[in-house]
């Protein structure tokens, strides 16, 4: 029996299926003991709730690194939040008892992130799930499920399963992990990529058919398809995928830390998309040439209050000293409507991707903007690496405007005595095709260019990637998104503006020469793509990549260009194994 479903995590596990039961949470008969007790649980059940998860945190880290622990960490982060907590007395001291008062306070924080456009933002929606059960399980004294005794060899099966379950899961006994709900960018796929553990999502009724224990089970996290009790030939099959994949990883290795070169020697700039310190470190020791995108909205999130100069300068400064010599890009504000941070009073839009959001708000908020410009400044006087990036330019006006306030903010630096980059470079993401048709007026103000290709390809083909209706019609393949790259790529050169990339498309293999015939001056990617992607820039010559993208860029549809482009690295591969 075959379910197809959304790869979540590469590779191929087989095994016998353990379910994953979720325990019996109800809270119904549940005794008021008095306002005073029911606050004592509560606050005994959050402190109780803190020393689990710090576990998991360690845990995650040993395993998976910083970045992935930080979804852990998320957690605390939410609950030790003062608006929350005193939600949960209030309602606590209108009568309810402690369970009733914390679900019906997590459950409202989860509708508002279910609700809202951001993919990233909707997934913390599942993060408060679970905090909500391992707080109403402590609540109630229901004891923790043993995930130790899983016997080896087993497929984890589950209606859904969160970064915590994975974390503490025996990934030496895990084959897979399958779930019927979740997708590529939930925090529990995130965790499993980061632990190697192939995962398949999305499988709606599944559970349905998985009604029992020691079912055996083939899972396949490249290709998003379950097979339940295969016939042998079947088997067989898988076992040889599996064997090929475990080479390929074993293959990474070599690429880690190691110089960006094409296979002409041609030495490559390849650079790492960071959120915060935890990223940067890891994106050093994978031997990431610099950051080109550090995403400083990360900095705003889940507060009430705005990150001030002097924290937004030693986190800037931070990071840009682990790259010394090597350009540590940072991005502007990029909120909105689409994500809720309380402490900047956003209203609610009914279109927020087209709304108030990026360069928009903060040039219309200078005092929010200055805050964060004076801290770059500053930072840059201490490490000379850093430039400053704008995001969602739409016009030179925004540039033109956002420069100005860049003047005055190193004005008011000077005139406070304190050190600042006065040289600082200065440059604008390309994301909407009102950029690209007017690139070449933006090259007479910008020092360099950014492709940002997850919203260039959204804007460009009006259908919204995160929406499982129109999300696959969103191709970077599609000949309108791949001729507004070149068209970028080649204004930046006619005006010798530098050109980088740093969006999902950079880490996409079959993308990778055509990105080298356009002659994109660098690639920046996650820092878990940047061995693979040193990997594939080393197989291309440069004379190979013309000639595959000048077949490409006469076709007429994605579907065209998948055909042709797959065609070429199959003839790639078996060369190579003929080599």
């Amino acid at each position: 029996m075959l379910f197809k479903g959304v790869a979540a995590s590469p590779g191929v596990g087989l095994g016998r299926v353990v379910i994953y039961k979720e325990p019996d949470l109800n809270y119904r008969n549940q005794p008021h003991s008095g306002q005073d007790n029911e606050k004592a649980r509560l606050k005994q059940a959050i402190e109780k709730f803190k020393i689990e998860i710090s576990k998991l945190v360690e845990e995650a880290e040993a395993k998976a690194g910083p970045q992935q622990a930080a979804i852990l960490t998320g957690q605390i982060t939410m609950l030790t939040d003062p608006f929350m907590i005193s939600q949960m007395e209030e309602l606590i001291e209108k009568g309810l008892i402690a369970e009733a008062a914390m679900d019906e306070v997590t459950q409202s924080f989860q509708e508002m992130f279910e609700n809202v456009e951001d993919e990233k933002m909707r997934q913390r929606a599942t993060d408060i799930g679970d905090l909500r059960k391992r707080l109403l399980r402590i609540l109630l004294g229901v004891e923790q499920l043993d995930l130790t005794a899983i016997e080896p060899d087993s497929i984890v099966v589950a209606i859904d399963l969160p970064a915590s379950v994975i974390t503490a899961l025996p990934l030496d006994r895990v084959q897979a992990l399958v779930t019927e709900i979740g997708g590529y960018t939930s925090h529990g796929s995130i965790m499993a990529r980061a632990l190697g553990v192939p995962a398949v999502t999305s499988l709606t009724g599944l559970m349905d058919s998985v009604k029992q224990d020691g079912l055996f089970m083939i899972a396949d996290g490249s290709a998003g398809e379950v097979i339940i009790d295969p016939d042998e030939q079947t088997l067989a099959r898988y076992r040889q995928r599996q064997h090929e994949w475990q080479n390929d990883q074993a293959s990474l290795k070599v690429f880690i830390d190691r110089q960006t070169v094409d296979a002409d020697g041609v030495k490559r700039t390849l650079e790492a998309n960071i959120g915060g310190m935890a990223e940067a470190k890891i994106a050093q020791a994978a031997g990431a040439d610099g950051v080109g995108l550090f995403r400083t909205e990360f900095l705003f999130l889940n507060r009430n209050s705005l990150p001030g100069e002097e924290e937004q300068f030693r986190v800037y400064s931070e990071v840009a000293s682990l790259f010394p010599n090597r350009e540590v890009i940072i991005r502007t504000l990029d909120v909105g409507g689409d994500k809720p941070v309380p402490a900047l009073g956003l209203p609610k839009e009914e279109n927020p991707f087209l709304g108030y959001r990026a360069i928009r708000y903060c040039l219309d908020q200078p005092e929010v903007f200055s805050i964060q410009l004076r801290a770059i400044l500053r930072a840059g006087a201490t490490h000379g690496n850093i430039k400053i990036m704008l995001p969602l330019v739409t016009s030179l006006e925004e540039v033109i405007a956002a420069k100005k306030i860049l003047d005055q903010c190193a004005g008011s630096l000077a005139s406070d005595g304190r050190p600042y980059d006065a040289s600082i470079k200065l440059g604008v993401m390309i994301e909407t095709p009102a950029a690209v048709q007017i690139v070449d007026l933006l090259a007479t103000e910008a020092d360099f260019f950014s492709i940002g290709t997850n919203d260039l390809a959204q804007y460009t083909l009006a259908a919204d990637r995160g929406n499982p209706k129109v999300g696959a019609l969103c191709s970077p393949f599609h000949p309108a998104v791949l001729r507004s790259i070149q068209t970028i790529i080649k204004a930046g050169q006619k005006a010798s503006v530098p050109v980088g990339l740093c969006g999902e498309v950079g880490s996409n293999p079959q993308m990778i020469p055509i990105l080298m015939a356009f002659g994109l001056d660098k690639i920046s990617v996650s820092p878990s793509s940047l061995a693979m992607v040193r990997r594939e820039l080393s197989t291309w010559r440069l004379v190979d990549a013309r000639e595959l993208t000048e077949q490409v860029m006469s076709q007429t549809s994605a579907n065209a260009v998948k055909q042709c482009i797959n065609a070429a690295f199959e003839r790639k591969s078996l060369n190579l194994n003929l080599a």
